[in-house]
């Protein structure tokens, strides 16, 4: 809408500029008496760059006075039309006067109709118009209103009295509406976001946005939810480089203690902080071949509705209770790799985070892998990490960890039949500080080595019409030596030698004429030789066929000798083709003899003839023979306006006096387009 009303408002302040423009004029039958020239049959204006057409024609080259009448059509470029009974344009001063004028956008098949269109020095006034980009006869949605002003210095579009139409019935009512046709961000209210919800009642959240810089904005979000209480968000954003960009936001929700008791909360206010930033390129420039970048994700909070209370859409909800912070850098080149990290915990379920293990920093210097000495057939690599933890108690301990591997490679065969052999060296060191008295010692050290051979190949064969790949590969590790000393931490792990093993595998793909895959197939034996109660290893069965066109079976089993059954399964049937779309997933899982994991989801969606989309998922967890989560819906589709409904159950993280639950949380949504306008959405909320 804002694009047509501009072309409106350059449509009259065109015709009253102040330079000087030729203009022509070419019809059928031109007449002119002194100062005055009369056009009539196929009038043909061409003034600046616009073009304009008449049944006739009046100009006064005196007083520079432009008059069409009858069916005039004025056209800038392939982009907008205008219609009208009768223009008159002081070309000379700034008058000019549009009535009965009808507009299209050709781009979007946004339209607009009023009564009359006037401007006057800086302000241009339109009366009695509406708008839609329907059907012109009878639109399914139009935007009406009883009249607009612009002012030209201030660049402001004031709108009066504006009314959503569906077919003939009003659905919403704003007695004023104004807007900004200047590119620049603009300080002001954003769109409301409201809604209902059985347990915090009727919410509305108003926006203000302060936009007083190109580089940075400030919104801030106060709401309101009349069963809980009230709360107020804010958000800055800033953009410091061309490719960097980052977000401050912060907040505080008080709830009712009415709310606090009937729910049984921890917490009765819920606060926090989050900032973001992000540049793929902090110091170095790309044109040197190393690259550099930056990534900063930090969140404090009291408690996860410190999130839930912001959000407005499932994937803005905390989905647990604990909540990680990150920051890190690299630096890359093509031989050499540098890393600076750290991670910080907040488990929002615990009375008190002083034992929660932290890590920062973490350093970490990487040495791709290179020849060693020039030599084709050897290769080495190098990588080197010291991490420091510690917690808020007053524990300290410092990790330092050397891995360097030294690999040999050759092939046979004319490159039919490969080998790799390398010696994995490690060695790591922690030290501690500030442990308990009866800690037994105050360092760790271990050191390790172990062989690998790698022996495998990839063939390829044409098939008649089809293609065939095939790699086979045998893979051997074997404990060399190690040596340990000290006590380990339980919160810190060590890279331990893998047990002595051999795993055989095969990777099957066929393709057919096409190129499109129809067959895959993966098969993986492990061999165990020490510290295991049985000789072979889960047996790992994947497959993956495409038939029938539109068919897809896959199935990823692993098999378990030790307890004569399967261990785990994913698998699932597909059906899919233009329109259709069916999906059935089952997961199953086996932890030391008991069923851990067993689910089955169903997913499916359907386009009608209409071009609606009908969508739907259900999860049934086998275990608790119950729903886990489903969700219906439809999304409408018309040329001028879509429409999406839908209805789900969704979980909803709280905290409460006697630790982390969630809830179940029954959403109904809806989420109507009016193209090119756009659109709002609702949701309305049943807890329990």
């Amino acid at each position: 809408m804002r694009k047509l009303l501009l072309h409106l408002l350059t449509t009259l302040l065109l015709f009253g500029a102040s330079e000087e423009k030729s203009i022509q004029i070419l019809a059928a039958s031109v007449d002119r008496n002194g100062s005055v020239l009369r056009a009539s049959g196929d009038v043909v204006v061409y003034y600046g760059t616009s073009i304009l057409q008449a049944d006739r024609a009046r100009y006064d080259s005196n007083g520079s006075i432009l008059e069409l009448f009858g069916r005039v059509e004025v056209m800038e470029g392939f982009e907008f039309a205008s219609l009208s009974d009768y223009v008159r344009l002081d070309l000379k001063s700034e008058k000019s006067n549009f009535s009965d004028i009808f507009m299209a956008d050709l781009q979007s098949s946004l339209w607009m109709r009023g009564t009359e269109a006037d401007r006057q020095k800086e302000r241009v006034t339109l009366a009695k118009a509406f708008v839609s980009s329907c059907d012109v006869v009878c639109p399914d949605w139009h935007l009406e209103f009883s009249s607009l002003d612009y002012n030209t210095t201030t660049k402001w579009i004031n709108l009066w009295n504006p009314v959503l139409y569906m077919k003939e019935t009003p659905l919403l009512y704003f007695p004023y509406l104004g807007f900004s046709t200047d590119r620049e961000r603009r300080s002001g209210l954003l769109r409301p976001l409201f809604g209902i919800s059985s347990r915090d009642g009727f919410f509305y959240t108003q926006p203000i946005y302060f936009a007083p810089d190109p580089q940075w904005d400030l919104e801030i979000d106060p709401q309101v939810r009349a069963a809980r209480g009230e709360g107020v968000y804010a958000t800055f954003r800033f953009v410091d480089t061309p490719h960097s960009r980052g977000k401050i936001t912060t907040g505080y929700f008080m709830d009712k203690q009415s709310f606090v008791e009937e729910y049984n909360l921890r917490n009765s206010s819920h606060y926090g902080v989050q900032a973001n930033y992000e540049s793929p390129r902090l110091f170095v420039s790309p044109k040197s071949g190393n690259h550099d970048g930056l990534y900063v994700d930090i969140t404090y909070l009291k408690d996860p509705d410190y999130k839930n209370l912001q959000a407005f859409s499932t994937s803005e909800l905390a989905n647990s209770s604990q909540v990680q912070s990150r920051i890190n850098y690299y630096f890359n080149t093509p031989d050499h790799y540098v890393g600076v990290y750290g991670k910080y915990f907040i488990d929002t379920a615990l009375a008190s985070n002083k034992d929660t293990v932290q890590s920062i920093p973490v350093i970490q210097l990487h040495s791709y892998q290179n020849k060693l000495m020039g030599w084709d057939a050897l290769h080495y690599s190098a990588d080197y990490r010291i991490s420091s933890f510690f917690t808020a108690a007053g524990k300290h301990m410092q990790l330092q960890e050397l891995n360097a591997p030294l690999i040999f490679y050759t092939d046979f065969f004319d490159g039919y039949l490969n080998l790799s052999v390398s010696e994995n060296l490690y060695y790591s060191y922690i030290g501690y500080q500030n442990l308990p008295a009866d800690t037994p010692g105050g360092y760790y050290t271990f050191f390790r080595n172990y062989h690998k051979i790698d022996l495998y190949t990839d063939l390829a064969r044409r098939l008649g019409e089809r293609f065939h790949t095939l790699q086979v590969r045998l893979t051997y590790n074997r404990p060399s030596f190690s040596n340990e000393k000290g006590y380990i931490d339980p919160s810190i792990s060590v890279l331990r030698s893998p047990n002595e093993n051999m795993v055989l595998s095969a990777i099957n793909y066929l393709y057919d004429e096409s190129g499109r895959e129809f067959l895959y197939y993966r098969l993986s034996q492990p061999v165990l030789y020490e510290k295991s109660d049985h000789k072979y290893g889960d047996i790992e069965h994947e497959f993956r066929i495409k038939f029938l066109k539109n068919y897809e079976l896959y199935s990823d089993l692993f098999y378990s000798y030790y307890l004569g059954s399967l261990s785990s399964a994913t698998s699932h049937i597909k059906y899919g083709k233009p329109g259709y779309d069916i999906m059935l997933t089952h997961f199953y899982k086996v932890v030391k003899g008991e069923r851990s994991s067993d689910f089955f989801s169903v997913s499916g969606s359907f386009q009608s003839e209409s071009g609606n989309d009908w969508f739907a998922k259900i999860s049934y967890d086998n275990l608790d023979r119950k729903i886990r989560r489903w969700e219906t819906g439809v999304h409408f589709f018309r040329h001028c306006w879509d429409l999406n409904l839908g209805i789900k159950d969704e979980k909803r993280p709280i905290l409460t006096s006697a630790g982390a639950q969630s809830i179940d949380n029954l959403v109904f949504y809806f989420q109507i387009n009016l193209v090119p306008l756009g659109g709002f959405e609702q949701r309305f909320e049943q807890e329990f």
